[in-house]
């Protein structure tokens, strides 16, 4: 088996059988759609993009610029027109405020999309600090408690596993709000101790150790609907994987393997 990211962890956690299909078959779909909320993914991952240039000291014209026709790009053809031009507005604000909040030079962040590993586990952090402090942005929708938001990132497998696999002094969150008024919020750095990054990493190894075992028999790996599948009055967000699970007849050629990150 490869060697486990956050998401990877997050995905088992979620949904053993998509687990199986992502992380075991290595498959993926082989056109984006709305109903599992890829153009939201996308999003985040331009956003990231866009701080990454930020911190490289891109202008913020040609910054700008790159990030929306970065979006437009990859989003031509299949995210309906309301939806795009929602995150099209986010994307136009956040740009504005980040360069009036926030400096290059701030010492938030000494390098960018740095991948780290050790015999198990790997993450690409989205930026580190001088001092080792792990610097996530986030790209996410309002909560109306804004303490139970941030401390459920600052509490999350992904923030652990950065911490472990950098060897982190601490880890500072910052959010960009998709819904209106569309704002950069920039949390304070929690500092970690020896002591949790030790405990953090006898989590992983535990969760880890029981995801090995599995080895790849897909019974092993169970469907979990209920987590993997968003049902409500408002949403219908279907697994990406219902087709394989269903087993439904020629469902494989919609399907592609995972590139892997370079």
């Amino acid at each position: 088996m490869n060697k486990l990211s956050a998401s990877a962890l997050n995905t088992f956690l979620r949904s053993p059988r998509s687990f199986y299909w992502s992380h075991i078959k290595r498959l993926e779909p082989l056109q984006p759609s709305v109903t599992d909320f890829s153009h939201d993914r996308i999003c985040g991952s331009l956003w990231a993009e866009f701080v990454d240039r930020f911190y490289k000291g891109v202008s913020e014209d040609a910054n700008t610029s790159r990030v929306l026709e970065d979006w437009f790009e990859r989003t031509d053809g299949w995210v309906p027109t309301k939806a795009r031009d929602k995150l099209t507005d986010a994307l136009r604000a956040w740009a504005s405020q980040y360069y009036q909040m926030f400096s290059p030079d701030d010492g938030c962040r000494d390098v960018s999309e740095l991948f780290v590993e050790n015999d198990r586990f790997v993450g690409y952090l989205d930026g580190l600090s001088k001092d080792g402090i792990v610097h996530e942005c986030k790209s996410t929708s309002r909560s109306p408690q804004l303490a139970g938001q941030l401390w459920k990132v600052q509490n999350s497998i992904q923030v652990k596993l950065y911490c472990v696999l950098a060897k982190a002094k601490g880890h500072c969150i910052e959010f960009a709000f998709k819904d209106p008024p569309h704002q950069i919020f920039r949390g304070p750095v929690t500092y970690v101790s020896e002591e949790q990054i030790t405990g953090w990493e006898q989590e992983l190894n535990a969760l880890a150790d029981s995801i090995y075992t599995l080895g790849d028999d897909i019974h092993n790996y169970p469907c979990h609907p209920d987590q993997c599948c968003l049902v409500t009055k408002g949403i219908t967000s279907m697994c990406q994987y219902q087709a394989l699970c269903d087993e439904m007849p020629g469902a494989e050629i919609a399907y592609k393997l995972k590139e892997r990150r370079k």
